[in-house]
């Protein structure tokens, strides 16, 4: 297993420059254009559905796109993972295109073929590793006046809207005791934790290991199964989700759980029009080759 080193520190950095008030203040005017998440009950858990939207981060993104000057933002996409169709979608809405970098391959994944179906421009590039992908992708935008966001959509906008959306939850349904989400680059948890800062945090990671502040408060448990393999049949929650990612959450909170405790569910896997996009998009890339 790649990603069972964690350094448990217990400082969450996203508090070491910025305060809970000042992440409210942010969205202090902002409206959620998707409303309250829905919260439903399935067999003695709280489990916050935005499977029932894009993704999560479609939401929290919105407040910082509607910032954004910039006509492109530009961000890397792995394999897996939503949170490119989420930016799409809240790209869509302030009306910017994206530029998404994907690692070669090939053959697109079905998470990519789903962003360059629905309008991405995507820029394929052999790499040995997703941080230089992150580089390249940053030098880009850079060149052409491009918005930048980084892995995970790690910007404070993002977390403000995290943090708004947990708080706007508590108003309405008090603050959660017990909280079990997935865990990668950490944006998701650790806003939750700035959003309920008396619930305890079980976070699965999933896909790496968590560095010097990412962890926060939260307890970790690293699932064995490589990031890019999806959960078991026999272990799937009982509502959608996807596959590789959230899916994973579910046994662990089953068994280990308290009754009454909260999982959040960022999305479900998307969906794909037409499948003869495989076959149209060469993804293929040489070392050094940059012809898109």
């Amino acid at each position: 297993m790649s990603h069972n080193k964690h350094i448990t520190d217990g400082i969450n950095k996203d508090l070491t420059e910025y305060t809970r008030d000042w992440y409210l203040e942010q969205t202090a005017n902002w409206v959620d254009p998707y409303g309250l998440p829905w919260v439903q009950e399935h067999e003695g858990f709280n489990i916050v559905r935005d499977d029932t939207i894009v993704g999560s981060k479609c939401r929290f993104a919105d407040h910082m796109m509607s910032t954004v000057k910039e006509d492109t933002i530009v961000y890397v996409q792995p394999r897996k993972g939503l949170a490119g169709v989420s930016i799409l979608e809240a790209a869509k809405r302030y009306g910017k295109k994206v530029v998404l970098f994907m690692p070669a391959s090939k053959e697109i994944s079905d998470h990519q073929a789903c962003c360059i179906e629905r309008g991405a421009i995507p820029k394929f590039r052999r790499i040995a590793a997703m941080p230089n992908l992150n580089k390249m992708a940053k030098e880009y935008a850079e060149e052409v006046g491009g918005f930048f966001v980084p892995l995970g959509l790690y910007h404070p906008l993002v977390v403000a809207g995290v943090v708004r959306v947990a708080d706007n939850i508590a108003q309405t349904y008090g603050e959660p005791k017990e909280v079990w989400c997935a865990i990668s680059t950490g944006v998701l948890s650790r806003g939750l934790q700035i959003g309920w800062p008396n619930a305890k945090f079980y976070s699965i990671a999933v896909a790496r290991n968590l560095k010097a502040g990412e962890l926060g408060r939260s307890y970790v448990i690293s699932d064995p199964l490589p990031f890019l393999r999806n959960e078991k049949k026999d272990w799937l929650p009982p509502f959608p989700s996807v596959y590789n990612y959230d899916a994973k959450v579910w046994k662990y909170m089953k068994h280990k759980g308290s009754k009454g405790a909260w999982m959040w569910n960022v999305g479900m896997e998307p969906e794909l029009k037409d499948d003869t996009i495989y076959n149209t998009v060469d993804s293929k890339r040489e070392w050094g080759e940059l012809r898109d």
